[in-house]
């Protein structure tokens, strides 16, 4: 057998195994967003492998080498495809997602945004080819932001719980966003890259953003069980931490430049848990805890964004083998013992909340999530989306049919470009539609039913289009 055509084969068997088989495993991560910048490898092989393969089919016979040659060909045609998939999509998905917008906030859902509202956004969404090579230029975004670090928020015993503050260089209150790290509950910092560059482009799109640290789960191997139950953080503590969290912001806000009246949660997979879990669990009990002149009827969160979140603990345990350590996550973030764990899977199950008896209460929600998502089910998202759609509260739910788990940690890539710009319309449509609710209610309760059209207003309350 001809040495070059067995490092081709070898190669090419390498290529496929890393750049294909395992970015559709948990282990990939975002690496389909990487796809152009490694297109070039499987490419290249391909390319150099022709001059041989034309050699050899004139042989009078085709020989094992020929063979071997054709097989590692296609093993890069493959690997070149996959990694170019997202690219080839997103002309289709991009128009998917406009409709999806209409879908969900109204075909005019653009049209009447509130001129008042200063914070940037993306009217019409692109892809933009030279942003992903070149990236996001953190200097750039440091000379339009202020940022305040190591904030304390929380004291809990000895244990100083802090966030940091990133806001506009510019005179003017902003709209406030808590952005909650991920993690499995068990890891992950406010001071991790990847959290610090959304926060900062949020913050040059003219929002007052907090990234925030909260109290983690026991961070040792998933490989085996601890001691249940146990004195470490729970989702109860770290709920807790995020709704101390904005009690701080609240009473604090104005000092960073923010509008305490318009807080919106932001979270990726374990923060976009605690995101909705906080925002759909709040009763009066937090607002006369924090003494502001807030209730459940005019409740500061404006809306939720949540990146590939859990929804529903007992699904996602189902999801999970029993051997399978991310498993041991959902175990540990509950703190119970296993006879209580369905009653706590429901007690920290955000869907859980969502009735006719909350509906109310809670505020619009936009998800994003990646179709091979093999961390957190997809389903998690879709469940959530069907059940707010059965009770006529707005929501986005846009599906990314490429992407796994983290897709947006590559901001610039395919998922996150036009999740994050689709994002934006959809923060000054929750900021409009509150401030014209607001407007209708005061004309109600004035007499003038008809300074708004009621076509409008049912508009705004998310009315479905069959």
């Amino acid at each position: 057998m001809n040495v070059l055509v067995l490092s081709f084969l070898v190669i090419s068997s390498l290529l496929l195994l890393v750049l294909v088989v395992i970015s559709l495993s948990f282990l990939g991560l975002y690496l389909s967003e990487l796809g152009l910048w490694f297109s070039w490898l499987p490419f290249g092989l391909v390319i150099a492998s022709i001059p041989f393969l034309i050699q050899l089919s004139a042989e009078p016979h085709p020989s094992v080498d020929f063979f071997l040659l054709l097989l590692s060909t296609i093993f890069n045609i493959g690997t070149f495809l996959r990694l170019i998939t997202p690219f080839l999509l997103i002309y289709r998905t991009n128009k998917e997602f406009k409709a999806k917008m209409k879908q969900s906030l109204g075909t005019d859902y653009l049209l009447y945004i509130d001129p008042r509202i200063r914070s940037r956004f993306f009217k019409n969404v692109h892809f933009r080819l030279k942003h992903y090579f070149c990236g996001i230029r953190e200097k750039r975004l440091l000379q339009n932001i202020e940022i305040q670090e190591d904030v304390i928020y929380k004291t809990v015993g000895n244990e100083e719980i802090r966030l940091d503050a990133y806001y506009p260089r510019k005179d003017g209150l902003f709209p406030i966003i808590v952005f909650i790290h991920g993690g499995g509950w068990m890891r992950g910092s406010k001071d991790e890259g990847t959290n610090e560059k959304v926060v900062m482009l949020l913050a040059t799109y003219g929002y007052s953003v907090f990234n925030i640290d909260y109290r983690l789960s026991p961070s040792e191997p998933l490989t085996h069980n601890i001691k249940r139950p146990h004195e470490h953080p729970t989702i109860l503590e770290m709920v807790s931490d995020v709704k101390s969290a904005i009690t701080f912001v609240l009473k604090n806000g104005t000092q960073y430049k923010g509008d305490t009246e318009n807080i919106f949660l932001f979270g990726r997979s374990a923060g976009a848990h605690l995101a909705l879990l906080t925002a759909f669990s709040f009763d009066e009990s937090f607002f006369d805890e924090c003494n502001e002149n807030f209730s459940l009827d005019n409740s500061p969160i404006t809306g939720v964004i949540a990146f590939y979140p859990i929804t529903d603990m007992e699904d996602l345990d189902e999801f999970y083998d029993a051997l399978n350590p991310l498993r041991l996550a959902l175990v540990r973030g509950t703190g119970g013992i296993e006879e209580e764990k369905l009653n706590l899977y429901e007690l920290f199950s955000p869907i859980k909340y969502v009735t006719k008896d909350n509906a109310s209460k809670l505020p619009p929600i936009f998800l994003a999530a990646g179709k091979f998502d093999r961390i957190v089910d997809v389903y998690q998202s879709e469940e959530l989306s069907e059940e707010l759609d059965k009770l006529a509260i707005p929501n986005v739910y846009l599906e990314l049919p490429w992407a796994n788990h983290a897709f947006d940690l590559l901001l610039s890539g395919p998922g996150g470009q036009l999740v994050i710009k689709y994002m934006t319309q959809f923060l000054v449509w929750s900021l409009s539609r509150k401030n014209l609710l607001q407007i209708e209610a005061l004309a109600n309760k004035s007499g003038l039913t008809n300074i708004v059209s009621v076509a409008k207003m049912k508009s705004l309350q998310q009315t479905k289009e069959n």
